[in-house]
């Protein structure tokens, strides 16, 4: 019970943490692209522009505010807490005051939105010459090598490019691209030294390193881009390291054949922004139905334990969100996550059953895109799980299946789950109209949850 109750008490001693204004932000002109951002204000006509900051940057939110109020006669919003991700943008938010565009400040995952957007990356120090240097003692001029470099290294990535291919002409770079253009994946495209664009298949028996730190960019690198060996270049401290994430795929394995083991799938909604949300949540739903297997879609917001434990009857979540999510690999919820992909792998005859490569943008599974795969309808199977070594049947309809047997089956999904929620003791709020005495209003109770004025000590 303690990941459903808390100690009242532990809410009022808890300390918060406050972000300190650092040296690097003296200069917000520069550093946080005052002037490009007003241009593109004035050039695209905004009336309502708001600034989405993450929790680090809101200590210097109001003096950017007052830096674009000066050059710009616009009405500006400041975004503090996000619906979901703060590497997305809000588009949500950002609908509730009708703003017309959104200024994204901080880290960001690249992924498309149905609103306007102006990025602003951060920006942090290196010394170009003595990283490439690591890289000359470490590489041979002429292997085949692709250097990818954190988004807080955009603003100087002439002078690493020109570094680069000057020891390594025969190698690549993958430059951020925040626009949507062909051969582009994870806000990434790949560029050789004459600028030609190039597709990710190129990288297939190339050494790939990553300019920065670990964390959920270089994974989502690792898994997702097949080539032949990973590195990682902390500037910071100059070394190399390997990057492998073996133990990780077997669990993802592992999770696949929870998906077949399924009946009950939650599509867990955890962003909106972009036209193609709709259509991957749509995919699910249409393969969790060839399948047999009965999906609802849930939407909590930020998801954590306690939401996620009201929902007992489900027995696995896949997740519509950004690749950048780390909820994914959480093992603190009662059912597991997956992505959209595992899902596909799971229940789409299509797709090969054992993959060494990873999607993390569901993007890519859509219609029209680099890895999509049409849906088989698939009749009535029988296999052995993997997990539990018993026999799963999975009945379903044919195509030629009449529209009758289709109204019993939807009718049948709802009153089981109906019933599901009236067997709860807690129903949530109903409305009840007509049906409730009107009272006069009375004295309420007064003091906090932990203890009311009312309650014996």
């Amino acid at each position: 019970m303690a990941n459903f109750t808390t100690d009242g008490k532990l809410c009022i001693e808890r300390k918060l943490e406050v972000y300190k204004c650092e040296k690097e932000f003296d200069d917000l002109i520069t550093r946080f692209d005052i002037n490009e951002t007003c241009g593109w204000i004035t050039e695209n006509n905004f009336l309502k522009v708001c600034l989405q900051f993450p929790d680090e940057l809101l200590n210097v939110s109001t003096k950017i505010y007052e830096e674009i109020k000066k050059k710009v006669e616009v009405d500006l919003y400041i975004l503090g807490d996000t619906s979901y991700a703060s590497c997305c943008v809000d588009s949500v938010a950002a609908m509730h005051v009708q703003g017309s565009a959104v200024v994204h400040y901080g880290h960001s995952c690249f992924s498309t939105t149905n609103i306007p957007v102006f990025t602003v990356l951060p920006k942090y120090n290196v010394d170009v010459e003595a990283t490439i240097k690591v890289l000359k003692d470490s590489f041979n001029a002429d292997a085949k090598l692709c250097l990818f470099y954190d988004a807080g290294f955009e603003h100087c990535k002439d002078s690493i490019s020109k570094h680069w291919f000057e020891y390594f002409p025969f190698s690549y770079i993958s430059f951020i691209e925040i626009e949507e253009k062909p051969n582009r994946f994870l806000g990434r495209i790949i560029r050789n030294k004459d600028g030609e664009h190039l597709a990710v298949d190129v990288l297939k028996d190339c050494i790939c390193i990553h300019l920065g730190t670990r964390g959920q960019t270089l994974f989502n690198y690792t898994i997702s881009i097949a080539a032949s060996q990973w590195y990682l270049l902390d500037p910071n401290t100059n070394q190399i390291e390997s990057s492998e994430e073996t133990a990780w795929f077997k669990r993802r394995r592992f999770l696949v054949e929870k998906c077949k083991d399924a009946n009950v799938v939650g599509i867990l909604v955890c962003k909106l922004a972009g036209d193609q949300t709709k259509d991957i949540i749509s995919r699910m739903k249409q393969l969790c139905k060839v399948n047999g297997k009965k999906s609802y879609i849930v939407s909590v917001g930020k998801p954590n334990v306690p939401k996620l434990a009201n929902f007992p009857e489900i027995d696995i979540y896949v997740m519509i969100a950004c690749p950048e999510n780390d909820l994914y690999s959480a093992r603190d919820f009662y059912k597991p996550i997956v992505y959209p992909y595992e899902l596909e792998v799971a229940l789409n005859s299509n797709r090969e059953p054992y993959f060494v490569t990873h999607i993390t943008d569901y993007d890519q599974l859509l219609p029209g895109r680099r890895h999509h795969c049409d849906i088989n309808h698939i009749q009535e199977t029988t296999d052995i799980s993997l997990i539990t070594g018993k026999i799963r049947e999975t009945k379903v309809d044919s195509l030629q299946g009449s529209s009758t047997d289709l109204a019993e089956k939807q009718n049948w999904a709802l009153e089981n789950i109906g019933q599901n929620l009236q067997d709860r003791s807690w129903k949530g709020l109903e409305q009840k109209l007509g049906e409730t005495e009107v009272k006069m209003a009375e004295q309420g109770r007064k003091g906090i949850p932990i203890q009311y004025n009312d309650e014996p000590k």
